[in-house]
């Protein structure tokens, strides 16, 4: 007859909100699968969305394009352009002094605000006087820190400059500091404060036009124009680029002098590799929460398997019961996904306020909504189906058990045998009581065997098998995405990662201090002209205790002159055991003996400087290329081939783009030093490297062209990006785990309550609670269990394959089995179960045995 159509859909959502309150605990951990998943991936979309959305609002007031070496006159002319918007001139002094433990450079900028941003001032004014300085409050703070007298930093700085910065008045605005400017001290009048939350390892002084013109320190740096361009919405790359350079030719700025602004230009390609990133993890995260969904509404189905047959003897159709099930999913996700899609936002904001657009925020509500809803409609639609096929009859039958059909026989035998089995506790013996077994002339004639709390466990694992397939397919897949993730961190060899580049085979790069600020036409051959990376020098580094080795790297500083353009280039010597050079899939002829014969360059990886130049090299063509030794010479260089690949693991440690001949270099550069740095290796770096870097940093203390680098430094560096790579993986695996673990207390949880009765017979007929705590704890290790061997055997599989593969494009990875992690995920999966049955067994202890045998589901 069915229910009446006017009031259908009103009768079945009140069954179904029925129904969640009446399964507290399912519909609990349902909506917070949901609200997890919507919750991480609305936050991770809000913050790569923001963080773009930021980006742009910084390159709203960001120049598009430097042009370099340029006069004041020629910045001006810029700014005057017609295709320009802004051109704002600026200095910069590489040169550090120390003030304590803080260091500080001078900058000049033409401007402060407006179209170009250059810094914000918290208060005061620009500086427009020689003597007048911008700084920020940190800064101060590090002034106060060295003028104190008792101070360490103080008496540091003091003995090592002979003076210290002088401040007065505490900084404030108005207030007067002595500071170094490497031709003395000098008094200069703080007219504006910055205030940054971030310290830095070096702090800008923002100084006038006419310190900047004037000052024996910035007087011989040239200027640069920070320009922006007028017009540049929905601009093609290749058009903002012939724009930038048009500018230069027409304005007299070479090529290699335009500097455009990276990140403006990715902008205008329109590339976003984030929005992969939130796909794959929302893949994953709405797969994991659709299997716990999945699995908590098929265990509610096969608990209301009674309830679903009485509504069908009244007149329920089976369509109609396939709508109350979805409507249950409908009002889960009516209370989890605005809930996860608010906290989302909030914690979105917090992370990065500047981020924040409300335009962003509706469209990742309206996506993530979409998307969370489609996930749990799919996920309970096989329950759903299951729950219209059940017949009046058989719910008749049904005892809640989740197998049918042909295993209903062998169920009730069991069920049974299991009756008698508890029976027979009665007439234990206080030893077999004490030792947890029991006699085989006390069991049914199906079961001669001890009948122990792993048995029993046994015997109610096998009932619900389907219920820990479920469970245990859930656990799996996460504890599989973990071992990857943790292999990958155990995998990472920090050292390795920082070794990439200058410390593939040593631990400290001792190299000429060259401003890349100031730029010299033959790049550092003046200082190769001084010759104090000599061998003199090597032989010295050689005699410090523990340095095992030294190894020199070579390069000279030529001009090459190409379509107009002009560019400051280091060639590279190869020697005839440079075979990897000669090996590589290049346009030409790359043989030693070419290169050496017709005294031609080898060209890898060309795309920049085909860029700067407006033309591919060819081989054959010639290059004019002007070099000093002393005197200045020009020459032509034949192109002899060309490969768009490097050499994975060059000499010098970085990429060798122009390489010749070492004989070609000797017929050029003829006697002239040049090395470009030593490479030093150390003998037991871990135990010896710090007393090493010591005694180079004395060594080289006398020489002020010269620096160091070293692999402690490199290490630093890199950490906390390594770190926040760990945590941000970890985090990811451990969310997916949630789910699983999610799954795995609801499953534990629901099949006590629904045995609640069944526990309370055994407990009436003999049964101790020791030994009924013994079979909960062997049920939850029997569902451990699978997921450990899945996990262990095909997570490790997962994870060495990962690792095997990503090795091939980074080197830094070794694998390595993550002990520490599998012992706690192992403990987390024994101990966990335990504790969940062991509270669901104390809770049940707190009413009374009576009540529990009257206990209805």
């Amino acid at each position: 007859m069915g229910l009446n159509k006017n009031n259908n859909r009103r009768l079945l959502f009140r069954l179904a909100k029925n129904n969640l309150l009446s399964k507290k605990l399912s519909a609990f951990f349902s909506a917070l699968s949901i609200l997890l998943a919507v919750l991480l991936v609305s936050t991770l979309s809000l913050y790569l969305m923001g963080y773009h959305f930021a980006e742009q609002q910084i390159l709203e007031k960001m120049q598009h394009v430097i042009y370099m070496n340029v006069t004041a006159e020629q910045v001006e002319e810029l700014g005057n352009d017609e295709r320009t918007q802004l051109s704002v001139p600026y200095k910069f002094s590489e040169t550090d002094f120390q003030a304590g433990d803080a260091k500080y450079h001078y900058t000049f900028f033409g401007s402060h605000d407006g179209a170009i941003e250059t810094y914000q001032l918290a208060e005061g004014a620009a500086p427009e006087k020689y003597n007048e300085i911008v700084v920020d409050k940190t800064f101060i703070d590090a002034l106060k820190k060295s003028a104190d007298p008792d101070s360490a930093a103080a008496l540091e700085n003091e003995s090592a400059s002979g003076s210290a910065p002088a401040l007065e008045n505490g900084g404030r605005i108005g207030s007067s500091v002595t500071l170094d400017t490497g031709s003395g001290m000098e008094n200069f009048v703080i007219t504006g404060l910055t205030e940054n939350a971030i310290p830095s390892s070096s702090y800008s002084v923002y100084v006038s036009r006419e310190f900047a013109e004037k000052s024996d320190l910035m007087k011989q740096i040239p200027y640069e124009a920070l320009v922006r361009l007028l017009d540049t919405d929905g601009m093609p790359y290749t058009a903002f680029t012939t724009l930038i350079y048009q500018l230069a030719a027409d304005h007299g700025i070479s090529r290699p002098d335009v500097n455009p602004n990276g990140k403006f230009g990715e902008s205008l390609q329109k590339g976003n590799s984030g929005l992969y990133v939130v796909f794959f993890v929302a893949v994953l995260l709405f797969f994991a929460g659709g299997l716990v969904i999945y699995s908590i509404f098929y265990f509610s189905v096969m608990s209301r398997v009674r309830q679903i047959g009485q509504f069908q003897t009244i007149g329920m159709t089976p369509v109609q019961v396939r709508k109350m099930i979805r409507r249950e999913g409908w009002l889960l996700s009516a209370v989890s996904i605005p809930t996860g899609l608010l906290l989302g936002g909030i914690i979105a904001y917090i992370l990065l306020p500047s981020g924040w657009n409300w335009k962003n925020y509706g469209i990742i509500c309206l996506l993530a909504a979409a998307a969370a809803s489609f996930i749990v409609q799919f996920s309970i639609r096989r329950p759903a189906s299951f729950a219209a096929k059940i017949t009046p009859v058989d719910a008749a039958k049904s005892t809640g058990s989740d197998e049918a059909g042909r295993r209903r026989r062998k169920k009730r035998a069991s069920a049974e045998s299991a009756a008698y089995n508890a029976a027979a506790l009665q007439q234990l013996k206080p030893a077999d009581a004490a030792s947890g077994a029991f006699p085989a002339q006390h069991l049914s004639p199906a079961r001669r065997k001890p009948l122990t709390p792993c048995t029993l466990a046994r015997q109610e694992s096998r009932s619900s098998r389907k219920k820990w397939r479920l469970t245990t397919a859930s656990l799996a897949f996460g504890g599989i995405l973990f071992m990857v993730a943790a292999s990958w961190n155990s995998s990472w060899d920090e050292e390795a990662f920082s070794r990439q580049d200058f410390f593939r085979k040593g631990e400290y790069h001792l190299s000429y201090l060259y401003s890349h600020t100031s730029p010299r036409t033959y790049g550092i051959t003046d200082m190769q002209l001084t010759g104090h990376l000599s061998e003199e020098l090597k032989h010295r580094v050689r005699q410090i205790p523990h340095v095992k080795d030294v190894q020199t790297t070579h390069t000279a500083t030529g001009v090459i002159e190409r379509n107009g353009s002009t560019f400051t280039q280091s060639f590279y010597p190869l020697t005839e055991n440079d075979t990897e050079y000669f090996q590589l899939d290049a346009e030409g002829n790359n043989t030693y003996e070419y290169l050496a014969e017709h005294d031609a360059v080898l060209i890898t990886r060309p795309e920049l400087y085909e860029q700067i130049t407006g033309a591919p090299f060819v081989p054959g063509e010639m290059l004019t290329v002007r070099y000093f030794d002393g005197e200045e010479h020009q020459i032509e260089l034949e192109v002899a081939a060309v490969a768009s690949e490097v050499v994975a693991d060059p000499p010098s440690g970085d990429v060798d783009e122009f390489c010749m001949a070492d004989v070609t270099m000797k017929k050029l550069w003829k006697n002239m030093n040049t090395t470009e740095s030593f490479t030093i290796f150390a003998e037991d770096y871990e135990k010896n490297g710090l007393q090493v870097e010591e005694d180079l940093r004395e060594l080289i203390s006398g020489y002020d062209d010269l620096s160091l680098f070293t692999l402690r430094e490199q290490i630093q560096e890199d950490s906390g990006m390594i770190r926040n790579n760990r945590t941000q993986i970890y985090g990811l695996s451990l969310f997916i785990i949630l789910f699983s673990l999610f799954n795995l207390v609801n499953t534990l949880i629901s099949s006590f309550a629904s045995r609640k009765k069944e526990l309370s017979m055994l407990e009436s007929v003999g049964m101790e609670q020791r030994q009924l705590r013994g079979m909960l704890l062997w049920e939850s290790l029997l569902l451990a269990l699978p997921n450990l061997v899945i996990t262990l055997t095909a997570g490790s599989l997962a994870g060495f394959g990962f690792i095997r593969y990503m090795s091939r494009t980074a080197p830094y990875l070794h694998y390595r089995f993550p002990f520490a992690a599998v012992g706690l995920y192992i403990a987390a999966m024994v101990l966990l179960p335990m504790a969940v049955s062991y509270g669901c067994l104390k809770e049940q202890d707190r009413t009374s045995l009576v009540e529990r045998i009257k206990y209805q589901d």
